[in-house]
């Protein structure tokens, strides 16, 4: 990749992106997580997703039945 330094913060050209952003975005901040989750909300199963989570089951299934019955 290439990359070059700048004001010593390594620079990726290819994704575009600081390196020092990535590695030390959040050191020294105080997060206090002690409130509710605001996106806690239930989860329902209805139709369509008993649907394609069977689909999905039984398309591994089909796939690795090689492997069950070998």
């Amino acid at each position: 990749m290439v990359s070059y330094t700048w004001f010593s913060y390594s620079y990726n050209f290819f994704l575009g992106s600081y390196y020092i952003y990535a590695i030390y975005t959040k050191v020294g901040e105080n997060y206090n997580m002690s409130g509710p989750n605001p996106n806690k909300v239930p989860v329902e199963l209805n139709r369509t997703s008993l649907f394609w989570g069977l689909l999905l089951i039984f398309v591994l299934a089909v796939l690795f039945s090689s492997y069950f019955f070998n």
